[in-house]
């Protein structure tokens, strides 16, 4: 008996220990200075419109309106959703994805687009990102949808060209047209009418 409450002891001061320690300590020293430092970023970049939440600066949307700039292609078992994020794990040496996917998110990128057949078509616009949300798209993606998104709500296509290239982060990407433009920002900049 004295064995057991000799071995039973110890265990459970560890466990109390280790609990303490990665459910409260640990997760408090992680918390506090996150949301004291980044505290935007902590609670998760939530873009807010008229006083409501309209979604996150970090997850894509999907976008119908065609008014609205498009996000990357979701790889997301039922479309834009957080709960089912995952890539597609297809590259470019899957045959099945080169030739079925590929082509159709092609076509319909420049039919939605009014491109000419022959008119190169970005990679991020016909691929999903590895988590199949990703939230930015390319400027190269961004200036083709220009005329599209101008033309519906009725605004100059270069002065919306001059405010995609003003949103564009500068990451330090080496090609100009590869610097990421957030597509929530973009469209929320249009539907608060900072577009004119």
């Amino acid at each position: 008996m004295s064995s057991w409450k000799t071995n039973f002891r110890p265990a459970v001061v560890a466990v109390a220990i280790v609990t303490v320690a990665t459910g409260l300590v640990y997760p408090a020293l992680v918390w506090v200075p996150a949301h004291v430092i980044f505290p935007d970023q902590a609670d998760g970049s939530i873009a807010i419109h008229n006083g409501n939440p309209v979604g996150s600066y970090l997850i894509a949307q999907g976008v119908t309106d065609s008014g609205s700039f498009r996000p990357r292609p979701s790889a997301a078992a039922s479309g834009y959703v957080g709960d089912t994020s995952s890539g597609s794990n297809a590259g470019p040496l899957n045959r099945s994805f080169v030739d079925t996917a590929v082509p159709g998110r092609v076509a319909a990128y420049r039919a939605d687009n009014g491109l000419s057949p022959d008119k190169p078509v970005p990679a991020d616009a016909a691929t999903a990102s590895g988590s199949g949300l990703d939230p930015d798209i390319t400027v190269e993606d961004a200036l083709l949808q220009v005329p599209r998104v101008a033309r519906v709500r009725k605004l100059d296509p270069q002065v919306l060209q001059a405010f995609v290239w003003n949103t564009a982060h500068d990451k330090g990407w080496d090609v100009d047209s590869l610097r990421p433009v957030n597509v929530l920002a973009l469209n929320l900049a249009l539907e608060e009418g900072h577009v004119h």
